[in-house]
């Protein structure tokens, strides 16, 4: 069984790893889909508190975005524990504005800020019921309603911390037709994944997780791909009885795993983990750089494949006797072969200037977490022949998403590694800028088209996305895309660590994975499955927010415009139109038919659309051609490449 530093590894390494713990959660919200101009409309919201015992009596505080032109009329609240009114807070409204900016909810959004009557002291689970009017304004179209929630207390929203101030966004409504709106975004479980990992015997369940397409190719295929390596950080190794209880369990840090495709096959997926002289499972990498100490131990992180090489990168920790028990020393990059006789074999490990700590203002930033290969191999559009090299930089405030970059062949020269300072690419890591807030330590950074790139990350108990018009952004507000269920089953439960896995993906549905952990360590054992990641499917629609005016302008049949700039050197624009919800191929040809890039291949509402085609891969000078297909429409028109 495990020793009492094995358990502490388990519980703390869930702890780092995730950016808040359990905490008030938005269980329900109920509010109209459209509503008439002029309207009072009703909103109920449940919200409960798990944080407890609260010895507290905090008055509660509730936040509420909406268009500028709206009006708060009256709220109130029930619970177990009392009922009464919600009142405006101008200086609630002051927070809300600091840390939330209403300009990145749309323009002209607002605050109202709310707070109750009476304060609460509790010592159990508590549920608060709030009945909300609000009058709607004169202005049409659909808008993102917004709803947070915490304790009207002095720095609780700024402390960064989604459990403690949950933030749900959004919640549409169309003035005066529900028909204005349409959500971007929609999930369903993966559950072909979801049963690839529910081991009975052997690997029964991991932390962590990462998928590296040995191939390079990191983009959605409409056709199998090639093999798949995983890496999996903190893993159970034993058995699973008929009641899914764990049995003769050892814990070892890392382990890994091998899929000879992308297809979600339980009789073709084989784990890995090395054993000592007893047979005892050991885990796969153990710190030997200059640097390492004895007792440190990995978690994995992102890796890609370059050069018939497997490099990932890896958090280094050691044990301590204060604090969490544990601390973070450095980041490590780990080159590998795979071999079909050791599995792996010729392990390298480098100590890399990829980790950074200011104990005076108390933050660090470790980079590896996430990578997005912009080569041209790696399939994905706009591809600029650079591996993008992401993380956290953790402080007070909670993580914020920053970058690196550096070239294949440099991967191993870590001088050549630059870091994103919010103007250009710099040699200094401290100089670094942020691109956005609020993500959790693992997550991912997609390219879906030549413009357009989707941060994946778990935020309040659920998966989030922002999207990105470059790999550095800017990056708009957060969706909360999924409700991770899981959190409901036991307020010890949590999920974190939400990530996008592209080279899993179709082009029509991307996956994205998340870790389920409990705080109360028996669970473990009781209930396999807890410990394991779980998945989703999320279909990204092109449309968001549209006015009656540009519902008005929707355009009546498909279209394929002219590219432009054209003739052009490097890159060109191809605009296109789609009357309705339809599958959209574009691809380019030579002129021996030859297909040179495919731009887009999935669905589009209603709208019109522009994609890039850049030409940095290496083509020459001539005439090319661009074909659209979209159901029983096709069209092709000509362009005309100069060097």
């Amino acid at each position: 069984m495990f020793s009492k530093r094995s358990k502490q590894y388990i519980i703390i390494l869930s702890i780092f790893m995730t950016p808040m713990f359990t905490g008030c959660l938005f269980e329900g919200i109920n509010q109209p889909k459209s509503a008439q101009p002029g309207e009072i409309i009703d909103v109920s919201l449940k919200i409960t508190d798990n944080i407890v015992p609260e010895p507290n009596a905090h008055k509660g505080l509730l936040g509420v975005i909406v268009p500028a032109d709206w009006d708060f009329v009256s709220a109130t609240y029930t619970s177990v524990l009392g009922n009464g009114n919600l009142s405006v807070s101008d200086g609630w409204k002051d927070s809300l504005v600091k840390y939330y900016p209403a300009n990145q909810f749309g323009a002209n959004m607002k605050w109202i800020a709310l707070v109750s009557d009476t304060g609460y002291s509790y010592q159990n689970t508590t549920s608060f019921y709030v009945q909300l009017k609000l009058k709607v304004g004169q202005s049409l179209g659909c808008f993102n309603l917004g709803y947070l929630t915490t304790k009207a207390i002095s720095g609780m929203l700024g402390t960064g911390n989604t459990a403690w101030a949950p933030l749900s966004y959004p919640h549409q409504i169309g003035v005066p037709d529900s028909n204005l709106c349409v959500n971007p975004y929609s999930t369903r479980r993966a559950v072909e994944w979801d049963d690839l990992l529910d081991r009975k015997s052997g690997w029964t369940g991991a932390d962590g997780i990462y998928s590296i397409p040995l191939n390079g190719y990191e983009a959605p295929s409409i056709v199998p791909a090639d093999s798949q390596f995983f890496v999996f950080s903190d893993t159970f190794i034993g058995q699973v009885d008929s009641n899914n209880h764990r049995f003769n369990v050892k814990m070892v840090n890392n382990t890994v795993a091998l899929l000879p495709n992308n297809v979600p096959d339980t009789s073709k997926i084989k784990f890995y983990w090395k054993t000592d002289l007893n047979g005892n499972p050991k885990s796969v990498f153990v710190p030997a750089t200059p640097n390492a100490n004895p007792g440190d131990w990995y978690w994995l992180m992102d890796g890609i494949a370059l050069n018939g090489s497997i490099y990932v990168y890896a958090l280094r920790l050691n044990s301590t006797t204060g604090g969490l028990g544990f601390e973070l020393n450095g980041v490590v990059l780990l080159k590998f072969k795979l071999d079909p006789v050791t599995f792996i074999k010729d392990i390298q490990q480098f100590d890399t200037p990829l980790f950074v700590k200011d104990t005076v203002a108390n933050w660090d930033i470790t980079l590896g977490q996430a990578l997005m290969s912009m080569t041209a191999q790696s399939g994905n559009p706009g591809a600029d022949g650079y591996i993008y090299v992401y993380g956290p930089k953790s402080g007070p405030g909670g993580k914020e998403l920053m970058a690196a970059r550096v070239l294949p062949e440099n991967i191993e020269n870590f001088s050549e590694y630059r870091y994103w300072n919010g103007t250009n690419w710099g040699s200094d890591i401290r100089s670094m800028a942020p691109l956005t807030s609020g993500i959790s330590q693992e997550f991912s950074v997609t390219a879906l088209a030549a413009n357009k790139f989707l941060a994946v990350f778990e935020m309040g108990g659920g998966v989030a996305v922002r999207m990105g018009d470059s790999p550095v952004g800017p990056f708009g507000i957060f969706h909360k895309v999924y409700d991770c269920p899981e959190i409901l089953i036991d307020p010890d439960i949590f999920v974190y660590n939400a990530k996008a896995h592209p080279n899993l993906s179709s082009p029509d549905e991307l996956l994205i994975s998340y870790n389920v952990n409990t705080f109360d360590f028996a669970g473990h054992f009781s209930n396999a499955d807890i410990y394991r990641p779980r998945f989703i499917y999320l279909t990204v629609n092109d449309s968001g927010s549209t006015s009656a005016e540009e519902m008005a302008s929707l355009p009546e049949t498909f279209a394929l415009g002219q590219n432009y700039p054209n003739p052009f050197n490097p890159s060109t624009k191809i605009t296109f139109s789609v009357p309705k919800n339809e599958k959209v191929s574009i691809k380019v040809f030579n002129a021996l038919g030859e297909t040179i890039s495919e731009l887009t291949n999935r669905y589009y509402d209603a709208g019109k659309y522009e994609v890039d085609f850049n030409t940095a891969q290496n083509i020459s000078s001539g005439v090319y051609f661009y074909r659209m297909e979209a159901g029983e429409f096709a069209q092709t028109k000509k362009m005309i490449l100069i060097r």
